[in-house]
């Protein structure tokens, strides 16, 4: 009679020690993943390996939409679930570059979360409400210039994040370092582009909240490719399609992104812009679907 009462306390215990043990809140990390071009030097998003004039600055505000961007029911089809820990952000950004010398460029972006939604995850509450998200500077050295008869255009820069974002709010990381090296060939009417980089951040495990294998979050490699046109006149309306790529290597999960934008031109330094497009694989921050629609405002030449 006595062992047949301990199996039945056990029985009722051990499922309360187990819940008691999972984690109920979720670690302090940045959720956004998307580096804007603050030059806007070919691609929205994808360097180049150009800088801007000696003198010219360029300013540029954006409306950023993202669906899912913390889900951890995903597949590698996008869209596959609806629910996530965040299911819609929208934030403002402000991006910001001037051209110091004729091979230097610094650069500054500031995000701000307008609102952020979503849905309770296996007693883990969503973070939501509005806030500063983490801001970032960065400078970037052209180390080849087509202008001065280099074969193509080559350039190396380093970004760095400010910890000041909302942590409640996924807004900051402890520390974000992002060195990229950026190429690119600029044709007749044309350009191409691509960069490799790597982000430094620390390693978030989240499989113990979602109890799936590999939802880590930290440090990756990062690859970007892009063919944009390029305008004839000050009124051109230009395309672009950029491809975005993810290697984790803390052990997470790989993803990618296709966005495809254009850009209108409404005279000298002032042009109107949209972006979007699809995220792949089962990343846990990688969203769904991105959306972004900006203006842009230049001193001088600027695509």
């Amino acid at each position: 009679m006595t062992l047949r009462w301990v199996v039945l306390l056990a029985a009722l215990l051990l499922p309360g020690v187990g819940e008691a043990q999972a984690p109920s809140t979720l670690p302090s990390f940045a959720l956004q993943r998307l580096h804007l071009e603050p030059s806007g030097l070919g691609s929205l998003v994808v360097g180049t390996g150009r800088t801007l004039a000696p003198g010219v600055v360029r300013v540029s505000l954006q409306a950023h939409y993202e669906h899912l961007p913390l889900n951890f029911l995903r597949t590698w089809d996008p869209g596959v679930n609806s629910i996530g820990l965040v299911e819609n952000k929208s934030s403002g950004h402000v991006t910001a570059a001037v051209g110091v010398l004729p091979w230097l460029q610094l650069g500054a972006h500031l995000p701000y979360i307008i609102d952020q939604r979503g849905q309770r995850f296996l007693d883990v509450a969503p973070s939501e409400g509005a806030g500063l998200d983490e801001p970032w500077l960065e400078v970037r050295a052209a180390l080849w210039r087509m202008s001065e008869g280099a074969p193509m255009n080559v350039a190396a820069e380093l970004a760095a994040a400010l910890p000041v974002g909302r942590a409640e709010l996924l807004g900051r990381d402890r520390y974000a370092l992002a060195p990229r090296l950026q190429a690119g060939f600029v044709g007749e009417g044309f350009q191409v582009g691509g960069e490799v980089g790597v982000l430094l951040r620390p390693r978030q495990d989240l499989s113990p909240l979602s109890h799936r294998e590999h939802d880590v979050m930290g440090s990756e490699l990062r690859l970007g490719a892009t063919v944009t046109s390029r305008g004839q006149n000050d009124t051109a309306t230009r395309p672009e399609v950029s491809v975005l790529f993810n290697v984790p290597l803390q052990g997470g999960r790989t993803s990618a992104e296709v966005l495809i934008g254009v850009r209108k031109h409404l005279g000298s330094g002032v042009a109107l812009y949209f972006l979007g497009g699809p995220g792949l694989g089962s990343a846990v921050d990688m969203p769904a679907l991105r959306l972004l629609a900006g203006a842009a405002f230049a001193t001088g030449e600027a695509d």
